[in-house]
């Protein structure tokens, strides 16, 4: 009898032991959510400023470059693609200066998306064939993941991404939609490279990483480089890949899983446009 009270006091003890570790991991994570919700989206930290005077130059200087990025969360490239439509950049101050509510969706069972409310979008700079989003909106248990995707189709908006474990990577017309819609996104281009080499690096990539199964370990338990014919990506290491088949190395720290943030602090790329990022830090 002795021996069977013991049996139940230690299978009652290994049941208390468990559902603290249960109460613990679960209050830890939502602690680690509530946290991580502060930088859903970041509004610029200094004033907005009149550009009128600016946007009616016939030629700007490094100084109203600068003046215009901070402001409008455009890089020189959209700057100069949209320099005879003022009324146009102004549009994109107003975004980055928008101080709107957030929601949340759920993209997974451990996973959330920040939007903003009332279905605002944000404008979208002019984009071309190779460039690369990034958001940080998806976060999963208090880690904020965020999405990468590449533009491989500027004319009919569409993107190549791998989004989900079950899904293979796949074309998606209307992509950059996605990335308006949320609370954040940047445009990355490659520097000094012409848009013919961008062009390659984006039909490359449509031809070899299409249909490719979704594996959040590539790099870790498989090669990060997987070659010409891979078996495995993610959304990252999809991007990162397609850029590795050209020489470049767009993993900022050059570890062996690539993450959003590494493609957003890579030394590769050039602004676009920014929006929900600090201009001066990005992310």
């Amino acid at each position: 009898m002795r021996v069977f009270q013991k049996i139940c006091f230690v299978l009652l003890a290994i049941l208390f032991a468990a559902a603290a570790l249960i109460a613990f991991a679960a209050a830890f994570f939502l602690t680690a959510e509530a946290a991580v919700d502060a930088s859903a989206r970041t509004l610029p930290s200094y004033a907005r400023e009149d550009l009128s005077e600016t946007l009616q130059k016939q030629t700007w200087s490094d100084e109203d470059y600068d003046l215009l990025y901070r402001q409008t969360g455009l890089g020189r490239p959209a700057l100069d693609a949209l320099k005879d439509d003022p009324d146009r950049i102004l549009t994109f101050q107003d975004a980055l200066f928008y101080d709107g509510a957030i929601e949340h969706t759920r993209v997974a069972i451990t996973t959330q998306r920040d939007v903003m409310a009332n279905n605002y979008r944000a404008p979208l700079a002019p984009l071309e064939d190779g460039d690369v989003l990034i958001s940080s909106t998806c976060h999963t248990l208090g880690w904020r993941n965020g999405h990468a995707a590449l533009l491989i189709d500027a004319e009919l908006d569409e993107t190549l991404e791998s989004v989900s474990l079950g899904i293979p990577s796949t074309k998606n017309i209307g992509g950059t939609s996605w990335f308006t819609r949320g609370a954040n996104f940047m445009v990355l281009r490659l520097k000094n490279a012409d848009a013919a080499l961008r062009a390659q690096i984006a039909q490359v990539a449509e031809e070899r990483l299409c249909d490719i199964p979704y594996s959040i370990t590539v790099g870790l338990f498989s090669p990060k480089d997987q070659g010409v014919a891979p078996q495995q990506t993610h959304c990252s290491h999809l991007v990162w890949q397609a850029f590795y088949y050209f020489g470049y190395d767009i993993d900022a720290d050059g570890g062996p899983i690539c993450t959003a943030r590494d493609i957003a602090n890579s030394p590769y790329f050039e602004v676009v446009q920014v929006y929900g990022f600090d201009p001066l830090r990005l992310w």
